[in-house]
């Protein structure tokens, strides 16, 4: 449901974990080359996006951040008149960290505005029309948060593309992007994160005793500087697709780097990769050996076919759950793979291959026997699938639901376990597709609204956001009114015709 949980407030909750990751084509996020003082603290910005439905891709140019205070003149996070463009389907599992600025005047603050110059979407016809009604999104959490005197913040902005992308009511050809964001504050830099790759070029060496012990690299789309630091376990890939030292780092290299966040904002690196780099989700469709299998990468992906994939066994990072390292021995056919290497020849030789569950996707067509439901897939035929006691049941993008929502008609999606398979699919974890209605509130009682002859059941902890007159605001159930135009989401329910964890109420 977007049912995060929240301390004090629904809409800007204190989480303590949140995810690092770095957009190749926009760089990653850096600091400004100064350090906080008493008097002010550290702010990192990060971007992150759910599964859409209906696109393949969806390009959001960010210009600028600012945060408002809750008095004096707004504090500029990011800026850049060009802007970047960030495609946010490529972060449905991982965070993108669009900035770090270090000098931020500590104090308490009321917005986050967030400007977006441009939004585009793929697949589309030619004459098809996106419209942003409003180039500045004002995100008003429902109590101010405060940057502490040498202290550090994260704050994470999940853009829902399934809630914010409309069709146009009169033209079927436009879109109408309203935007529809969550924001976390995490207090102090995210611990578990699930890192993409970080790209930028070598500015300066840090050196200790002789050895080489990290850099620093200046990144993209004007986002200043980030610091690296290496140690015994990081891996650095050259140029020519072998393993190298430290030593074969040089300033004005073209570096990708993979890792983690200390406590001081810099990126401890468990892989650099110097120049280019292949990176491609794809099926493991055969397993050639223990160091080799081969990969067919999925139809949007950069590189298309079947690949040889090489993987050294010594090196080459393999890893579950996005950062959870095991061996080669855990890659198993009908498993999801993401290969990060370079093309060599015919061979596409592995730094990191990043194992994902198997997933089916579809409408449930019936339900058997205790446990057992039937898809009608995407592609054609049909899967059984078995669910277990354990398996947890998620409306897409918005929180655990009960596993009795599994009944025909759903639309589902299903990680699946890569052994199973005949005669059952045993599920892993299963994502219902939430349906989307609008319409206007004819009355209201307890926490249901009848919307258009529908009772709609506002459960305890749903997001309510307000996004008249192009604002941003979290409210209570208590501020919708009869005659309010509400969209909500969720599924039809017991004793009601719709239950929703998330309601607009919009212009």
């Amino acid at each position: 449901m977007k049912l995060k949980k929240r301390i004090d407030f629904r809409f800007l909750s204190i989480l303590l974990v949140a995810l690092l990751t770095l957009l190749a084509g926009c760089g990653g996020g850096g600091g400004d080359g100064s350090s906080a003082t008493a008097q002010t603290g550290t702010v990192a910005i990060f971007i992150k996006d759910g599964p859409a439905d209906q696109f393949e891709h969806i390009w959001v140019t960010i210009s600028q951040v600012e945060l408002l205070p809750v008095s004096g003149s707004p504090v500029v996070i990011y800026d850049n008149p060009s802007g970047c463009r960030i495609d946010i389907l490529d972060y449905r599992n991982e965070d993108f960290l669009l900035k770090i600025r270090r000098d931020v005047p500590a104090g308490q603050y009321s917005k986050i505005r967030l400007r977006v110059s441009d939004i585009e979407l793929s697949p589309v016809s030619t004459d098809t029309e996106v419209k942003l009604p409003s180039g500045k999104i004002d995100l008003n959490p429902r109590e101010p948060f405060t940057v502490e005197p040498g202290g550090n913040l994260t704050i994470r902005l999940d853009i829902d593309a399934n809630k914010a992308i409309h069709v146009h009511p009169s033209r079927p050809d436009r879109y109408i992007f309203r935007p529809v964001i969550f924001v976390d504050i995490v207090s102090g830099f995210p611990a578990n994160m699930c890192p993409k790759i970080v790209h930028g070029i070598i500015d300066k060496l840090m050196q200790e005793g002789g050895q080489t012990t990290g850099f620093v690299m200046t990144l993209d789309d004007n986002r200043g500087t980030l610091d690296v630091k290496l140690n015994a376990d990081t891996d650095i890939f050259l140029s020519y697709g072998e393993f190298g030292e430290a030593s074969d780092l040089a300033v004005g290299q073209e570096v990708r780097v993979r890792g983690t966040m200390d406590s001081s904002g810099a990126l401890v690196a468990s892989l650099v990769v110097i120049g280019d780099v292949v990176d491609v989700l794809g099926d493991v469709v055969d397993l050639v050996s223990p160091s080799r299998f081969r990969l067919t990468t999925f139809s949007e992906e950069e590189l298309l076919g079947t690949y040889e994939v090489v993987i050294d066994p010594v090196n080459t990072l393999v890893l579950t759950d996005c950062n959870t390292e095991v061996g080669p021995e855990a890659i198993q056919e009908g498993m999801v793979a993401r290969v990060i290497g370079k093309l060599v020849g015919f061979e596409l030789r592995a730094v990191a291959v990043i194992l994902r569950t198997q997933e089916i996707k579809g409408v449930i067509s019936t339900v058997g026997e205790p446990g057992v439901f039937t898809v009608a897939l995407d592609e054609g035929g049909t899967a059984d699938v078995m669910v277990t006691g354990s398996t947890p049941v998620f409306l897409e993008g918005d929180g655990t639901v009960s596993a009795d929502y599994l009944t025909p008609g759903r639309r589902v999606r299903v990680l699946v376990d890569p052994a199973s398979g005949t005669p059952f699919y045993t599920a892993v974890a299963i994502y219902i597709e939430g349906q989307k209605m609008q319409g206007t509130v004819q009355s209201i009682e307890s926490n249901i609204l009848l919307v258009n002859g529908l009772f709609v059941r506002v459960p305890a902890g749903a997001t309510i956001l307000d996004l008249r007159n192009e604002g941003h605001l979290s409210v209570t159930f208590g501020d919708i009114a009869v005659g309010d135009e509400v969209v909500y989401f969720g599924l039809s329910a017991a004793g009601v015709d719709y239950e929703a964890p998330v309601v607009l109420i919009v212009d």
